[in-house]
């Protein structure tokens, strides 16, 4: 009975993988939604209240995404929803300095996962799922 209960969630769209970005580069914010969308088991949350199974947050130099800006809102979502996966992304070329700190932020379990910006949509997309 179980079984056929989760089937029928899959089958209405339910157990798709909500996922909140925080992007500040616009163009990157807007591809990033653009190959979510149109992959089969994601969902782009829009809105700061909707619940997400991931967070996916870009780490840089800008006021509000500073590294302890993002390690703050982590935390902070770690508190009030448990549940869900807190992944950064950072560019590792322009911002190597950055890169160093979002892998130690993975070592002590501040984050749950990164991803750099170089990467293929198939390869986020795997990452995202695997979660």
């Amino acid at each position: 009975m179980r079984f056929v209960r989760r089937q029928a969630a899959r089958e209405d769209g339910c157990n798709m993988k909500r996922i909140k970005l925080e992007i500040c580069n616009g163009l990157m914010a807007a591809a990033i939604t653009r190959v979510l969308e149109h992959t089969e088991g994601f969902s782009v949350i829009r809105g700061a209240s909707l619940p997400a199974d991931v967070l996916l947050m870009e780490t840089a130099y800008d006021p509000g995404f500073t590294m302890g800006e993002c390690l703050a809102k982590a935390k902070l979502l770690r508190s009030r929803s448990p549940e869900c996966k807190v992944i950064l992304l950072c560019d590792e070329n322009s911002a190597p300095e950055l890169a160093r700190q979002v892998v130690q932020a993975k070592k002590d379990g501040r984050i749950d996962d990164f991803v750099y910006s170089s990467v293929s949509e198939s390869y986020l997309t795997a990452l995202l799922s695997a979660l």
